[in-house]
C-alpha cells in the first residue's frame, strides 16, 4: 500500500488516548519511519520517536535468547520512566504501535487496548518494506 493510499489512522490512535493518563500514540514502520500519529504529536517528535523505537525494538528482539533457549518472537517492550511509560507492540507486518502514558496509567488496560486495536485493524497497520531507490 502506498503512502498516498494509506487510510488516515489518527482517529484510532486518538481512541487509545481515552485511557486515563495516556498521552500520545504512533504507528511506526519497523525501519523507523512515522506512519501515523495521534493528535498533538508534531512531525519532529514523531520522527525522533520512530528512530528511537526502531533501535529499541531491535534490541528487545535480539534479547529473546535470554528469555528462552527456543526461538521466540518479540511481542512487546515497555520502558518505565520516572514520569511515565513507553509501550511498543507489533502492529502488523513491518510496523509497531507505540503509546506513551503517565506514571498513573493502568498498565494492563493500556496493553490490552493496544492489543485489541492491532487485532481490530490488522492490515491497515501493516507497512511494506521500502524499495531501494535507483541511486541505491
Amino acid at each position: 500500500m502506498t503512502q498516498a493510499a494509506r487510510p488516515n489512522l489518527s482517529w484510532i490512535l486518538n481512541e487509545l488516548l481515552d485511557i486515563l493518563h495516556a498521552r500520545h500514540a504512533l504507528v511506526l514502520s519497523a525501519d523507523g519511519l512515522t506512519v501515523a500519529s495521534s493528535d498533538g504529536v508534531d512531525r519532529n517528535l514523531a520522527d525522533r520517536i520512530a528512530a528511537t523505537v526502531s533501535g529499541l525494538q531491535s534490541l528487545s528482539r535480539s534479547a529473546g535468547e535470554f528469555v528462552t533457549e527456543d526461538n521466540t518472537v518479540w511481542q512487546q517492550t515497555m520502558v518505565q520512566y520516572q514520569d511515565g511509560y513507553l509501550f511498543v507492540i507489533a502492529a502488523g507486518s513491518g510496523s509497531h504501535l507505540v503509546v506513551s502514558a503517565g506514571s498513573e496509567v493502568d498498565i494492563e488496560a493500556i496493553s490490552y487496548r493496544m492489543a485489541k486495536t492491532v487485532e481490530r485493524l490488522g492490515d491497515p497497520l501493516s507497512v511494506a518494506p521500502r524499495e531501494p531507490s535507483p541511486q541505491g
